[in-house]
């Protein structure tokens, strides 16, 4: 089974004649989560631009993400969430190591959302980085892609 993040795909597979089960849709910014058999996501990937024609619709997939480790638990969608510090945190947190630790740096490790959280603690918006990340991140905290989405990105 391959778990891929997409949007607007409710008609585009079906006319690619691809079986998939949506296990996840957001409400504010068009996300979905899509579960595939093997298979079925081998077919997917050999669709050409021609034949997915003037469908809407857009997927990505990938096995991880190159951030490492895990290192701090984060508040994303009123759960926490253990995940990766930003680039300059250190360096800020250091300045400001006479400070509480939750407070040695200006912005609290605090989000509304997932997607928030991947653009302003990592500085990521683009799809492709959001769903490596987003697959790095289930992995690590013991869930799929879709709880991942479901808890964390609401």
């Amino acid at each position: 089974m391959k778990e891929i993040l997409g949007g607007k795909l409710d008609n585009a597979l079906p006319f690619l004649k691809i079986n998939a089960n949506k296990t996840y849709q957001s409400k504010d910014n068009g996300y979905q989560v899509w579960e595939l058999a093997d298979e079925e996501y081998e077919k997917l990937c050999q669709v050409t631009y021609e034949q997915w024609g003037d469908q809407e619709g857009w997927w990505r997939c990938a096995e991880s993400s190159n951030m490492g480790d895990v290192c701090r638990r984060y508040n994303a969608n009123h759960h926490y969430l253990l995940a990766w510090d930003g680039y300059g945190r250190k360096d800020r947190e250091e300045e400001n190591k006479s400070l509480s630790p939750d407070d040695r740096y200006s912005v609290p490790r605090k989000y509304c959302n997932l997607t928030e959280y991947f653009s302003e603690e990592i500085g990521v918006c683009m799809e492709k980085n959001i769903c490596a990340l987003s697959i790095d991140l289930a992995k690590q905290n013991g869930i799929t892609l879709s709880e991942l989405f479901r808890k964390y990105q609401g």
